[in-house]
């Protein structure tokens, strides 16, 4: 039930213009200073989920070939020869007894026509990650430079 606060007036401590034990205190880590729009190194900061439809699907089918549930040659229009061989040689080295599932894909604009992302796997038990920058050829996302978490 709701009433007008000039009719009823509460009596509780709280109510009376003093802070509840129980408010969350105002901490730097909390509330930062002034709203940063670049980062520590002078990147403007990730743009995060709005990643582009075409990229997230790129993430995914190449999370699939990580996992081994997809070949590298099918992505060949949008991979250079280097990336290509590179997948060609981590093909099936994420263990997933599942479908590779994206929890989260971040992406940060490189100038007009390229893009950084990474992505996260979902591998049931445990995340994987993996980053690969894009360039921007013929109308198309083409991936140049992949970056995975296992060790070489």
């Amino acid at each position: 039930m709701s009433h007008s606060c000039g009719t009823h007036r509460c009596h509780r401590v709280s109510c009376e213009g003093r802070r509840s034990p129980w408010a969350p205190v105002r901490t730097p880590a909390r509330t930062p200073l002034r709203r940063m729009s670049v980062g520590r190194c002078g990147a403007p900061l990730l743009e995060g989920h709005r990643t582009p439809t075409d990229v997230h699907r790129l993430a995914q089918h190449m999370a699939e070939v990580l996992v081994g549930r997809r070949a590298p040659e099918v992505l060949r229009a949008h991979l250079t020869v280097p990336v290509r061989e590179e997948l060609r040689r981590l093909r099936g080295s994420v263990v997933c007894v599942m479908t590779p599932r994206l929890t989260r894909v971040f992406h940060q604009r490189l100038g007009v026509d390229g893009m950084e992302a990474s992505a996260v796997i979902d591998c049931g038990d445990r995340a994987r990650v993996f980053a690969f920058r894009l360039r921007k050829e013929e109308g198309r996302w083409v991936c140049t430079r992949l970056e995975t978490d296992r060790r070489r």
